[in-house]
């Protein structure tokens, strides 16, 4: 009698069975069973390696499974007790059982030890030195991601700097490139310039999540601009603006990764890996990606309130569309500014404005506001502000019971007299053109309060 008849027969058996098959069924007719077994594609050259290393150790897991499980029936069937006077023989000791169940499973945890180890060599390996790389700086904050991207800025630094962050008057070789609170880039640190005096620059250190590090004369100075664009997707409440980072395929891609805050992480499914934005750290992914498209992202780290509205779009584009956006995105540099600038007298405050505009384009900037309204502004994530109509106490509003998904600041974090001086440097800067100045909930009250 076969063991499946003898299993039959008896009540636990046909239960058993019967259990089984049911849930094997419904397993398969809600797609569970490709959700739990099978990976999305990969669209980067890293994302197949890792594929292919998962269903390696997916097929070598299977084995075993069917190897023990057979085996442990084949010993429950043939070895079943019908009476008390028929006993299996007893072993004691099997000297080539012992050695192979020892040795086998050892061959096969060195076999997939070293081949993770190189597959995970494979996929962090940089770019090859004379390689093109496209660069994207990915900041994320509360609940947000920004993308910066920087090109020359056509000068060098005249003397090194230390990694020390009170380090903060830099030399260039020609500092009238420079303009106020232009971000520069040197390495993967990215600086703020604050003022200039003759040839000496005062800038902010490590600002956009980066870390102060050093710097040797002769580095290159890259000018930093902001590629985030947006897609209105509304998938999410309060998530109808979805950030987007714009990069090429087929070409290798490095993404410095830093957190303003708190623990975040970038992760794309479609990469099949992800990596932490650490806050005080600076991590590098590098992928290549083959496939053109819109790929759904967020943050895969809890990181507060807000965490499942922290989502992103990354676009990748063919090599000649992508170097089109990235030429209209840059821009031109702004024009030099001659002579010594800093400080609020540089600042001209609108009339009717109240507060201290140059304290406030420095809170502006050290909050973050720029992450999602842009360093000028001109609206990201968040609306356009430059230039806002909404009255200054609807503004200080919104700052202590935000609407939608903007950080709440608690007076102990920015007062009503700080969010005056952003609010005045706010009325100094130049709307864009053709900008929504507001979103619709807050023209409301604005029409409600006259």
């Amino acid at each position: 009698m076969s063991a499946y008849r003898r299993l039959w027969r008896t009540r636990i058996g046909r239960l058993t069975l019967v259990i089984g098959a049911a849930a094997l069924t419904l397993f398969a007719l809600t797609g569970l069973a490709s959700a739990q077994v099978a990976l999305p594609e990969a669209v980067t050259e890293q994302g197949d390696s890792i594929r292919t290393l998962f269903f390696v150790v997916l097929a070598i897991g299977v084995i075993v499974f069917i190897i023990v499980e057979a085996m442990i029936l084949w010993v429950v069937f043939r070895y079943k007790r019908k009476s008390d006077d028929e006993l299996p023989t007893q072993v004691a000791h099997n000297t080539t059982a012992e050695i192979l169940w020892t040795g086998i499973p050892l061959v096969i945890v060195v076999v997939l030890f070293f081949v993770s180890l190189f597959v995970l060599q494979d996929i962090q390996a940089a770019a090859d030195q004379d390689e093109d790389v496209t660069i994207v700086d990915v900041q994320g904050r509360q609940w947000a991601w920004a993308f910066n991207y920087a090109v020359p800025l056509g000068t060098e630094l005249a003397e090194s700097i230390s990694n020390d962050p009170a380090d903060t008057e830099i030399h260039l070789e020609d500092p009238s490139l420079v303009v106020p609170f232009m971000t520069i880039k040197l390495g993967i640190e990215h600086m703020r310039v604050v003022a200039r005096t003759g040839d000496v620059v005062t800038v902010d250190r490590a600002v956009n999540g980066t870390v102060p590090i050093r710097h040797a004369a002769g580095s290159e100075v890259m000018r930093v601009f902001n590629g985030t664009d947006t897609v209105a997707e509304g998938r999410l409440q309060a998530a109808d603006n979805t950030p987007i980072v714009t990069v090429p395929t087929g070409q290798m891609i490095r993404f410095n990764i830093a957190s303003a805050d708190v623990l975040h992480a970038f992760y794309t499914p479609q990469f099949l890996t992800k990596l932490d934005a650490v806050p005080g750290r600076v991590q590098t992914l590098w992928v290549r990606i083959t496939d053109a498209g819109d790929f759904i992202s967020q943050c895969a780290e809890f990181c507060g309130r807000d965490h499942a509205r922290m989502i992103y779009t990354v676009r990748a584009l063919p090599q000649g569309e992508y170097d089109a956006w990235f030429e209209e995105k840059a821009g031109s540099a702004p024009d030099p500014v001659e002579g010594d600038f800093g400080g609020e007298d540089e600042v001209e405050q609108e009339e009717g404005a109240v507060g201290n505009p140059a304290n406030g384009q420095n809170l502006f900037f050290s909050l973050g506001c720029n992450v999602c309204h842009g360093d000028q502004g001109e609206g990201l994530v968040g609306p356009t502000i430059a230039m806002t109509i909404v009255p200054l106490d609807r503004v200080v509003e919104q700052y202590r019971e935000p609407l939608e998904a903007m950080t709440e600041f608690p007076p102990d974090q920015v007062s009503d007299e700080d969010i005056a001086d952003i609010y005045a440097w706010l009325q100094t800067v130049p709307r864009p053109p053709e900008a929504d100045i507001i979103p619709s909930k807050l023209a409301e009250l604005v029409e409600a309060g006259g």
